[in-house]
């Protein structure tokens, strides 16, 4: 990864520029530094957020906002009692990474929670 670019602005994971970017403001990590520049401590503070990060919502964006994304894991690759993938035991799926395209009203929105539902319980059954 480039060691001179700004952190705020090059994230190297796949994840929105403004949830970065407020993650790594929220560490205390300064919009101008650069990866080089970044100590063992703060990149430990990123990733502890980023993997144990704990966050309150506080509701959803404008109706105009929220739309359904087509494609995904192929249903035919996932057992519905747990979520679980069929072809890579241990990885559970979720929510729209599924190929689940619903009419609008409220059954995309539905099929998320319920296959977050299943998986977390089947996760939690986890020895």
């Amino acid at each position: 990864f480039a060691q001179r670019r700004l952190i705020v602005s090059s994230c190297p994971i796949p994840i929105s520029k403004r949830l970065w970017a407020n993650l790594v403001a929220g560490v205390g990590i300064e919009e101008q530094q650069r990866w080089a520049q970044l100590s063992k401590r703060a990149l430990n503070q990123l990733i502890q957020e980023l993997t144990q990060g704990v966050y309150l919502i506080t509701g959803k964006g404008i109706f105009k906002e929220e739309f359904v994304t087509c494609g995904g894991i192929s249903l035919k690759q996932v057992n519905f009692k747990t979520m679980e993938s069929r072809l890579c035991p241990g990885l559970y799926f979720a929510g729209e990474i599924l190929d689940i395209d619903g009419i609008t009203g409220g059954f995309n929105f539905q099929s998320a929670w319920t296959t977050a539902w299943i998986a977390g319980l089947a996760i939690g059954k986890i020895n």
